[in-house]
């Protein structure tokens, strides 16, 4: 919200309505962001809000339902992570948008980031020879603990129960960058092995027990052909891990520290290390400072692709690929036995 009524938006641009089923919160937001509509009522919104485009930051597991409602209004759409939840509603979704000739731009797009087309630049030119793995993981203690959450109206208090249950976890909430990362740097992924689990049956949030029924712990291996191996993890435990990701190869290494995309190993010589810019071009004056600049740079993306009548470089299919391979890595766990991974980008 902070970022969509900066003045820098001014004739690209407008947030002219915001939606929560939440009583009161839809208009304490509108209300704190100047927003002239306020609906509690998805389908209402839908029907008499006006918008070209909707931005979905909802609970996972119902974004393929509002999803589909938003596609079916004509209205293109922003979806923050994941896109959906399985594959099918994936296959789904992106026919309908082809159908109703509807834009999609599904979070997180990773490779907007100039740090990522740098590396894989680097491992397109050789400077690490051929790819053997590459390692990309996230972590953190839940969302139970989010600073923002602690608070008492009806702005902060924001129930995290939804990421313990079926369509949360941290694979789909933190692992999906991972994933869009290596995915973007190395290609589509070909088969997944994985383990996965819960670790703490029970968390508490401000002094409410929650039934964790969704797997709090993953670990994924990926075979990328030619191009080597993933490791990809998740998990809502302690130890802050921001997702540092390497590239390992036969003649060297990528790894990104102290700002700089670094190649070490025999070619180090000829790669000199690069700054390492993290956020897209477009997030500039006080947008670099506003939490989420990464969300708000796929929604600015959209709005641009909207208006200049292109396809977005960040695309459903992508997500899509990146859904197969986390519900083929659910089953991988399930069953032990490796999974194949039938979509590409």
């Amino acid at each position: 919200m902070p970022h969509l009524v900066q003045e820098d938006l001014a004739g690209r641009c407008r947030l002219t309505a915001v939606c929560d089923n939440v009583p009161g919160r839809a208009e304490a937001t509108a209300g704190k962001f100047g927003v002239p509509a306020a609906f509690a009522d998805y389908d209402e919104f839908l029907a008499e809000a006006d918008v070209d485009m909707v931005s979905l930051a909802t609970p996972i597991g119902v974004h393929f339902e509002q999803a589909m409602a938003a596609v079916r209004a004509r209205k293109h759409l922003h979806l923050n992570k994941a896109m959906t939840t399985t594959c099918e509603e994936a296959d789904r979704l992106i026919e309908e948008a082809r159908h109703g000739g509807v834009r999609i731009v599904a979070s997180p797009g990773q490779m907007l980031r100039p740090m990522h087309r740098v590396i894989k630049d680097l491992v397109e030119a050789g400077a690490i020879g051929r790819p053997y793995f590459a390692v990309n993981g996230m972590s953190f203690a839940g969302h139970e603990y989010e600073g923002f959450r602690q608070e008492g109206d009806v702005l902060t208090d924001v129930d995290p129960s939804w990421y313990y249950k079926p369509g949360g976890g941290p694979l789909l909430d933190m692992g999906v960058y991972c994933l869009h990362t290596l995915t973007g740097i190395l290609g589509p992924a070909r088969t997944v092995v994985a383990a996965s689990g819960i670790g703490l049956p029970q968390r508490t949030y401000k002094g409410r027990k929650i039934d964790v029924e969704t797997d709090d712990m993953t670990i994924l291996t990926l075979d990328f052909g030619d191009r080597g191996f993933g490791i990809v993890y998740a998990g809502f435990t302690w130890g802050s891990d921001s997702g540092r990701l390497r590239l390992h190869g036969s003649e060297g290494a990528i790894e990104v520290t102290e700002g700089q995309v670094v190649v070490n190993g025999s070619n180090a010589g000829r790669f000199p290390p690069v700054p390492a810019q993290r956020l897209p071009e477009g997030v500039i004056g006080p947008h670099r400072d506003i939490p989420e600049a990464h969300v708000y740079a796929d929604i600015l993306h959209l709005v641009d692709c909207i208006r200049e009548e292109r396809e977005p470089e960040v695309t459903a299919e992508h997500a899509r690929h990146v859904i197969e391979i986390m519900e083929k890595g659910y089953a991988a766990a399930r069953t032990g036995q490796r999974q194949q991974i039938g979509t590409t980008f």
